[in-house]
């Protein structure tokens, strides 16, 4: 059997060794050995297909580039994107700020005539402080009172050209006169240097219920009256003349962004800050 395979090779070999003698004298219609055109036939398809692996190894490292340009296109116009909307729910918040401010300011023809707005850059909520500035440079007095569209937020305690420097009602040396929507009992709201504040000095026999209302009543000689300035969380009795009060500021002073300076207000002759 092996020596029957390999006689059938051997006979093939000779017939193809044959049949190339047999090219080299046979002249193709080209005047050239038929031989070379049987070259030329095998060789050709495999330049064809080498020249098309080229274009396509060439077209495919173009698209691939193409390809990570699109995506980091893509990618930045995500970022754009997502920068956009950030910016867009920005301006939502300001203007239903803006709208809020309005409101409270056209409530009051005072208010309104002088106000200026500002716009929260800084805040330090543990030492009471926030930085403000306003769109055009501006020179506010000392102890100008500040409000937000939900109240009272503090006063200026520093002004230069466009920035302004408050001092939150929240700080530790903060006090602000304060009343009841009725005007029927007044106290003293005081900073602590953190989120609650104490309201020192209402009578033990005055009727102060947890949630009650306390508006700015003018007596500290800074601020104007009627501003929501707390809203009342606890109310305990004690051994000393006066209820022990604690309220929350009614303006959130940690959200807080667009602020109104009451630039025009006068404080009562003499008044200065506590």
């Amino acid at each position: 059997m092996e020596v029957a395979r390999t006689t059938t090779v051997r006979t093939v070999l000779v017939w193809i060794l044959l049949e190339l003698v047999a090219a080299l004298q046979v002249p193709s219609t080209t005047g050239s050995p038929l031989v070379f055109s049987w070259i030329r036939t095998v060789i050709e398809p495999v330049v064809f297909a080498a020249e098309v692996a080229v274009d396509f190894g060439v077209n495919l490292g173009l698209g691939v580039r193409g390809l990570q340009s699109v995506m980091v296109d893509n990618r930045q116009m995500r970022v754009e994107l997502e920068e956009l909307r950030a910016r867009e729910m920005l301006l939502r918040a300001d203007l239903e700020a803006l709208r809020g401010i309005g409101a409270f300011a056209g409530a009051d023809a005072e208010f309104e005539a002088g106000a200026l707005v500002g716009r929260c850059t800084y805040r330090d909520l543990v030492a009471g402080t926030m930085e403000i500035r306003s769109a055009h440079p501006t020179t506010l007095r000392r102890d100008t009172p500040v409000v937000s569209a939900d109240g009272l937020v503090g006063r200026v305690i520093r002004s230069e050209g466009r920035r302004h420097w408050l001092q939150l009602l929240t700080h530790a040396a903060a006090a602000v006169a304060v009343q009841t929507e009725d005007a029927v009992v007044q106290g003293l709201a005081l900073g602590t240097g953190g989120d609650v504040l104490t309201v020192a000095y209402i009578p033990r026999q005055a009727v102060v219920e947890r949630g009650a209302l306390l508006v700015t009543s003018g007596g500290d000689g800074i601020y104007p009256p009627g501003i929501p300035t707390v809203r009342v969380t606890r109310v305990r009795e004690s051994e000393d003349p006066f209820l022990e009060v604690t309220a929350l500021a009614t303006a959130d002073l940690r959200a807080i962004h667009m602020v109104l300076l009451l630039g025009t207000w006068a404080p009562a002759e003499g008044g200065s800050a506590p």
